[in-house]
Formats: C-alpha cells, structure tokens, sequence
C-alpha cells in the first residue's frame, strides 16, 4: 500500500508529467518570444557555427573535435565512425591504444542520451554497430564519477561569457539484500519505481538476478533526466574560476553563443577551480538548463528557469540577425527533426 501511494505521488509530480503536457506552456512563451522578436526561427542563428544554431541535427563529433583541437586537456578522445568500413576502422584504433575498453558509443546526431552505449568488450562494439548504421561516435570513457551540465551564454557584442546554471546529476543505484530480485529493488524504491520500465528495460537481462546484500548496482550511466538520472540544482558549484574556465573553452568555438556543457569531473573542488573536468559534449540553442528539473523545484520555478533559457537564446538569435547573420528557415528544422526520428528508430536502448 505505501510503495503504491509513493508511485502515485511521484508520477503527479510535475517532473513525471508527460512531454506534451509539460513542454506546452514552453512552447507557447517560446511563440510570444517569437512574435516579440520578429521570428520563429530566430534560435537557429543563436549559434551560427553550428547547423541550425544547435537546434538538431548538429554533429557531436564536430562540436567536440574544435574543442579539444583547441584545449585538449578539456576534451576526451573521440572518433567518428562512418562508412562501410567503420568497424574496421574502431578495429585499428583499439589495436593501436588510441581506444581502449570500455570506451561510449553514441549517435553522432542525437538526442536526450538516445542510444548511449557503454561498450565493455569488442562483442559489445561489434553488437551496437551492427543495431546502430548512422555515423557513431566513439569516445574515451570518463568515469567521473561526479556529472553537471553548465548552461553558458554570451551576447555577440559581449567580450565574456555567463553561467545561467549549473546541473549537479546524480546516478541512481540499489543495493542488493540477498533476497530480492533487481526488479523487486526497483519497484519498490520510492523514486526508482515511477520509471521503472525505463531502468528494467536496461536490465532485461538481469531483472530476475538476486543481488548479494551490499551490492550495488547503478542504474544509468547517461547523465539524462529522460534516461533516469537524478537532476539537482548546482549553484554550490558555480564560482567565477569555473566561468572563466567554461568562457574561455566557449570563445575558441566560432559562432557559439549559447548552450550546454555536459562534464565529468572528480571531485568538486576541481570542478569550482575550473580545473580537472571533461567535457563530454557540447549541446546548442535546443538545449536546456536542466537545473529547472530538480524535483524540490516548484512548477513556476521550473518554467522560470526555462522561460529565462528560451528568452536568452531568441534575443542571441536577434542580435546575430543584426549582425548579418541570416535564420535558417522554419522548414529546414522540420525536415531535419524528421530525419531524426527516422534514425533514431535504430537506437538501442541506453545504458
């Protein structure tokens, strides 16, 4: 009775609410800031060095390997892999030590940590190649073990950057009794439960497995909400070390302007030096402050923080426009959010 009442508080919480529940007053102030500004698809010349501003459809790839060509100690190794002689090619990489296991696998072109793959073995890679035939991303693997998304913006005639905010992610995990089942642990865990089918579907495998007591197992290891990590406001973090930092990796990427940085890092103290930390990927104008996703958020304070985001990146846009810079048409994004959802159909489930 009471792991059934805690699923029904959880899933009436706003941060269970279905997408288009949710997203509807989002996209209702994103056409008021549209008609304020002069035009609906201002976002797309947010970011001009980015295709369609970072909107969708970008290459991970691309974004990560400006970066690291400019901070090399800020960017982890990554690879793409395209073409009929992809696996041969992530086969020379491995036997060379420019990779070695476990290393991520991901869509070069994705979304909310769709088809993130954690690959232990060359069965595992050849598997995931094999389910996955759109260009994939091959990237050294940062265990962390600590993730936080820093949502950066700069207007053009700024000479330096801000942090609008900063994600601090947690990354859920049950402990084994010795008795229980991995599914029995998940359901009956107050928050685990609410999205269940999401971590079982991860553990198909393993859901009848009965853990030893003090075992833990981590439940996600993509630091996205919609993958079942845990969001929590990280303003602790923030400090002026840390923006200059994010600022000054920001400022060697051409035509960026406003986005997010998912990062690993050891410890926080490093992360607040603005030292030490990773930077896993580097998302655009459609990307969120996902700080508002921390559930101790009210409703309100959760549509501020994403009214706020959505304000910044439709003022960027225009005043890029003022610049000579041109939006790409409303068509073009629909055609591409197309495309995306023909390919993503191909995403295995991520880890």
């Amino acid at each position: 009775m009471a792991g059934s009442l805690a699923r029904w508080r959880h899933r009436t919480h706003w941060e269970f609410w279905p997408s288009w529940i949710f997203y509807t007053p989002v996209a209702l102030n994103c056409l008021r800031l549209a008609a304020k500004h002069g035009g609906l698809a201002l976002p797309t010349c947010a970011n001009p060095g980015m295709h369609l501003g970072g909107m969708i459809g970008e290459s991970k790839h691309a974004v990560l390997d400006a970066l690291r060509a400019a901070h090399p100690e800020f960017v982890p190794e990554s690879f793409l892999l395209a073409g009929p002689d992809r696996a041969e090619f992530l086969g020379r990489l491995v036997a060379e030590g420019r990779l070695r296991y476990p290393f991520v696998l991901k869509p070069d072109v994705a979304q909310r940590g769709s088809g993130f793959k954690l690959a232990g073995t060359a069965a595992d890679s050849a598997d995931y190649l094999h389910k996955v035939p759109v260009p994939v991303v091959a990237q050294r693997y940062v265990p962390g073990p600590r993730e936080a998304g820093v949502f950066y913006y700069r207007f053009p005639h700024e000479e330096h950057g801000h942090i609008l905010g900063i994600t601090d992610k947690i990354f859920p995990s049950v402990t084994g009794d010795g008795r229980r089942t991995l599914e029995q642990l998940v359901t009956a865990d107050p928050r685990a439960c609410t999205i269940a089918d999401t971590y079982l579907r991860r553990f198909r495998t393993r859901r009848g497995e009965i853990l030893p007591k003090g075992e833990s197992l981590r439940l996600v290891e993509a630091g996205n909400h919609i993958q079942g990590c845990i969001f929590r406001d990280g303003s602790h973090l923030q400090t002026d070390a840390l923006a200059a930092s994010i600022d000054r990796i920001s400022r060697s990427l051409d035509g960026f302007h406003i986005g997010r940085y998912d990062v690993r890092y050891e410890s926080p103290e490093d992360l607040m030096a603005g030292q030490n930390f990773q930077v896993l990927e580097l998302n655009g104008a459609s990307s969120e402050a996902t700080n508002a996703y921390d559930a101790r958020h009210t409703v309100r304070q959760a549509y501020g923080i994403l009214f706020r985001q959505w304000e910044l990146v439709f003022a960027i846009g225009a005043a890029n426009r003022q610049r000579g810079h041109q939006p790409d048409a409303v068509l073009d994004v629909w055609r591409e959010w197309r495309k995306y959802r023909r390919y993503s159909a191909c995403h295995p489930a991520a880890d």
